[in-house]
């Protein structure tokens, strides 16, 4: 009975990631069709109207506003426009939680993940992974501040933040370990680690 329940539950750790994820697509395809769906069909007669339509334009339409925000005109408008929305005491809650987690999974905010570091966590010998994101604040115009000290960030596990420290070089040490698998660590509290170590194991 025991393997049996140990095979099942492997299972279902396995197909959950997969269940989530087609769910979160196709609830994001759905709503793309019912909002930009009644929009064609706003200015167009219902007979041009072909289901799926709706998903179909979605995927330019987020494509050409990710086009857009490379536009500094276009940047400063969408910014002026969050600032609106960032005056709402609930929305603004709600708004920045989505909006930092989805950019600390960004490729251009990983890339400002210098280093994965350990940190040393008093008291006693505990550690704790984290994330060099200011090894020389010169660059940042913090002149205020000595020039051995470093910024690292600290995210939470099954949380969305973290902590950013200002420390000293000496309390940390560098680890050979991607970005990538190191933010997978922490948000799973180390459940999962190395993807390539878990296909290895299969």
């Amino acid at each position: 009975m025991k393997p049996i329940s140990k095979t099942f539950f492997k299972g279902l750790i396995a197909i959950i990631p997969l269940i989530l994820t087609l769910y979160l697509l196709l609830w994001l395809a759905g709503t793309a069709e019912l909002v930009l769906g009644n929009i064609f069909k706003f200015f167009f007669p219902d007979s041009w109207y072909i289901k799926g339509l709706g998903f179909m334009l979605g995927l330019p339409v987020i494509y050409f506003f990710g086009g857009f925000l490379e536009s500094r005109t276009f940047r400063s408008l969408f910014y002026n426009f969050e600032e609106l929305v960032l005056q709402i005491p609930v929305i603004k809650s709600v708004y920045t939680a989505i909006r930092d987690f989805s950019s600390l999974f960004s490729s251009e905010n990983r890339g400002k993940f210098k280093q994965v570091v350990l940190v040393n966590v008093p008291p006693g010998n505990g550690q704790q992974i984290g994330f060099i994101t200011v090894s020389d604040f010169e660059e940042v115009l913090h002149t205020f501040i000595a020039d051995d000290q470093i910024a690292v960030y600290l995210p939470f596990s099954y949380a969305i933040g973290g902590n950013t420290v200002i420390m000293s070089r000496e309390n940390v040490t560098e680890i050979d370990m991607s970005v990538e698998d190191a933010l997978r660590f922490i948000a799973t509290a180390g459940v999962v680690g190395n993807v390539n170590d878990d296909k290895n194991k299969s």
